[in-house]
């Protein structure tokens, strides 16, 4: 059976999914885990095996090959630093100047997630450094300024949103003004490949799909959500949003289910359902009150959605919500837990609060129930963690800590 170009990244992707999280929300970028049960009962503080002192920034972690790699800021530098997944012990440290001041005067990054794939690490720094890194040593391999190269416009956030590796790519919205709101670099020299819009750049990060068989690359703008083909960049079909602005944008990403897809965002951008029909979108349902998320990705399982809605500090803060798929009503709510990133691991959730408190959750639409919970870093927190083989590895406020999730 031949199989598609574009699918070999995936599939490449998806066959590490027990041993690697290699990328932004992991080896399938959907925030879903394939490997083993985690345990159901959290009260041992043993289970924190190792913790490192690290930067600022909101940018996950990504571990391959028994490697951790982190991207943290430790003053006016960028830090990219790799580290022993057994031990925490320091592998190799990459490091590049940086002035970037968050709009809010917040943490100032890094924020996007770097992605590894064929032995390279793949980095877009806050500041629109771009640049690619020897995995095995940390020497730099090329590097792109999108901001003098492009005339880059970014959020207040900075530039948000994590690379896609795809093929021969490395699809990174930029948000240029000279047809460069979405660019492509070749992964072996960074050399331009393909450039397209001059829309500015939102905080949601690309995400790959196949919908009506048809391989694409999904890219929320500041003006529309594309569907592109990833080879060439050229629009399958685009479906324009509502309006945002430099700090009221999407930050999470389009989630896929079958040919729906899920887009969400706080700042009256609300929750839309789209179903793909033809090659074209079409809004099942719109909704202000369903879930409408501030910075982290909804998940869809058995025809529902789990989600945050709500802002940190708007209106008593955000509810974990599940909603049914098909319509946007509610099922149940938990309030006033907090905001926090989500990763579904089987018929569970794992929940890392903005507390830095670890939950384990049941995905039942008939109630909320935490089976597990543990405090493992501070607030505030708003990484996603790594999970590999029952180990999670979670980034919080200048601490890398490494948890023990497995069974007995």
């Amino acid at each position: 059976m031949r199989v598609a170009p574009f699918l070999w990244t995936l599939l490449a992707f998806a066959t590490q999914a027990a041993s690697d999280w290699p990328q932004f929300l992991g080896p399938t970028r959907d925030g879903v885990y394939a490997g083993p049960d985690f345990a159901e009962t959290w009260d041992d503080r043993k289970r924190i095996i190792w913790q490192k002192d690290v930067g600022e920034g909101y940018s996950n972690p990504v571990v391959s090959e028994g490697r951790v790699i982190l991207c943290h800021r430790l003053g006016t530098n960028l830090i990219v630093e790799c580290f022993n997944a057994a031990d925490g012990r320091s592998v190799w440290r990459f490091s590049h100047g940086m002035k970037f001041q968050d709009g809010a005067y917040f943490d100032s990054g890094p924020r996007p997630t770097p992605a590894i794939a064929d032995n390279r690490v793949f980095v877009h720094n806050t500041d629109g450094y771009v640049a690619c890194l020897d995995f095995k040593t940390g020497d730099r391999l090329w590097s792109q300024r999108t901001r003098s190269k492009f005339g880059s416009s970014a959020t207040w956030h900075g530039s948000v949103a994590s690379p896609l590796v795809v093929n021969k790519t490395v699809i990174v919205p930029v948000g240029g003004t000279n047809s460069g709101g979405i660019v492509a670099f070749a992964r072996s020299d960074g050399e331009v490949l393909w450039q397209v819009t001059n829309e500015k750049a939102s905080a949601s990060s690309p995400v790959p799909a196949t919908i009506g068989g048809k391989a694409q690359v999904l890219v929320v703008t500041r003006t529309a959500l594309h569907s592109l083909d990833p080879d060439t960049g050229q629009d399958y079909w685009v479906w324009p949003t509502r309006h945002q602005s430099s700090g009221n944008v999407y930050a999470a990403s389009p989630v896929v289910s079958g040919d729906s897809l899920f887009l969400s965002g706080w700042y009256r951008l609300g929750a839309d359902l789209l179903r793909v029909s033809d090659g074209k979108p079409q809004v099942v349902w719109h909704s202000d009150d369903a879930i409408s998320t501030h910075y982290a990705n909804a998940v869809i399982f058995e025809e529902h959605i789990y989600g945050f809605h709500g802002h940190a500090w708007e209106r008593g803060g955000p509810n974990l919500r599940c909603v049914e798929l098909a319509t946007g009503k509610l099922a149940w709510e938990q309030p006033q837990g907090g905001s926090g990133t989500i990763i579904r691991c089987g018929r569970n959730l794992l929940v890392l609060y903005d507390t830095g408190e670890l939950h384990l959750i049941e995905a039942n639409p008939k109630a909320f129930k935490s089976k597990a919970r543990l405090q493992v870093v501070g607030r505030t927190t708003r990484n996603y963690p790594a999970v590999v083989d029952g180990f999670a590895y979670v980034k919080g406020p200048k601490k890398l800590v490494c948890v023990d999730l497995r069974q007995p």
